[in-house]
């Protein structure tokens, strides 16, 4: 399935490559559909520079080896019918922060390297999860997956990497923390889940009351409080819920809306931290800089996951501890592509998705 611009998808088909000793194909399962997937499919990553040109979506690649070279699978660990999760950034491995092992913050291609930006100009052609099969470059990280486990279970490797690594990592989250989290989407509960895994002492998190749902769900998972945002004082509650003390740990999912950014200044506590992970594709924020420096904020921007913490989300999926299953809402065809996009995006009638993935394979019935 081929993005060739704003709001259109095209199938299209391509040839296998044939692969040498260092790379090889995945045979796809399942390749989940992030928040982000939206924005590209509206346009917005082609306004900022992360796309140009027919690009083949998806990069939360779950599938199955299916042919792999001799030293690819002794440097993954991997062999043919092994099932693997495929991390989206592809990365140098020469600038200086690959050489530091700090992978999310590769520059050395001169642009955004990963699984479903690239365009198909670039060979090989099939570099995107929205695929039957799909190009594991040499310097792909991936990681090896249960087959026993679902794969409705095993596609949330991902947002639940996203989690571990916001919530907990990022922010350096300690044991009886106050984490709030903004937005109940997929990675917003999967912070939840992490938080709770952490030790963190309370969890709030907020959402629209078109969402309710999710909220609730959200208490199921582990958080303390819930927050109807466009019903109820963002601000106010939050110093209610923590007797006016504020947050130690503010983490912002929400795409496009800044709101949500300035509440997270005025309720975070003194010495308190702010992560920023929800792209917001243009809109920006007048933060008061004075504030931030009167109450002596700490704000990061986290871009994508890194793979200690796709390893410890593979590690609680395996777990079993919280009702992973029911995070997984849909998946969908590959001909049916722009409705699963629409159905993640709320454009749908019926209750909000959490989770909706690609099945390349799966035929309509």
């Amino acid at each position: 399935m081929v993005q060739t611009g704003p709001g259109h998808f095209e199938v299209h088909e391509f040839g296998v490559p044939e692969i040498g000793p260092d790379d090889g194909i995945l045979r796809m399962e399942l390749c989940g559909i992030c928040g982000s997937d939206i924005e590209q499919y509206d346009g917005r990553f082609d306004a900022i520079g992360w796309t140009k040109g027919p690009t083949i979506p998806g990069h939360e690649p779950l599938g199955i080896i299916e042919a792999i070279g001799e030293r690819a699978a002794a440097r993954w660990g991997v062999g043919v019918g092994d099932r693997v999760a495929v991390e989206p950034l592809i990365p140098c491995g020469e600038c200086e922060a690959c050489r530091e092992g700090l992978r999310t913050r590769c520059s050395g291609w001169g642009r955004m390297y990963s699984y479903g930006l690239l365009d198909t100009a670039i060979d090989p052609q099939i570099l995107g999860g929205y695929s039957e099969y799909m190009y594991l470059h040499p310097n792909t990280v991936l990681h090896k997956m249960p087959l026993s486990m679902p794969a409705s279970v095993a596609v949330l490797f991902n947002p639940l990497a996203a989690g571990v690594r916001w919530a907990t990592t990022t922010p350096d989250l300690a044991l009886g923390d106050t984490i709030v989290v903004l937005g109940a989407g997929q990675r917003g509960l999967a912070c939840v889940i992490a938080a709770r895994a952490a030790g963190a002492g309370k969890i709030i998190v907020t959402d629209l009351e078109r969402s309710a749902g999710k909220l609730e769900f959200a208490r199921e998972l582990g958080a303390d409080a819930t927050i109807v945002a466009d019903r109820e004082d963002v601000v106010a509650r939050v110093h209610d819920l923590t007797g006016g003390r504020g947050a130690d740990i503010v983490v912002d999912v929400t795409p496009v809306a800044t709101q949500p950014i300035l509440d997270a200044v005025a309720f975070v506590r003194n010495g308190g931290t702010i992560v920023l992970s929800g792209v917001k594709g243009g809109p920006r924020a007048e933060i008061d800089t004075d504030e931030l420096v009167r109450k002596s904020i700490t704000m990061r921007g986290v871009f994508t996951v890194d793979s200690p913490a796709y390893r410890r989300a593979i590690r609680l999926l395996e777990s079993g501890t919280q009702p992973f299953e029911r995070l997984h809402t849909a998946s969908y065809p590959l001909e049916r592509a722009e409705e699963a996009i629409h159905h993640l995006a709320g454009r749908l009638d019926g209750p909000p998705a959490i989770n909706v993935a690609i099945a390349p394979h799966k035929k309509e019935v």
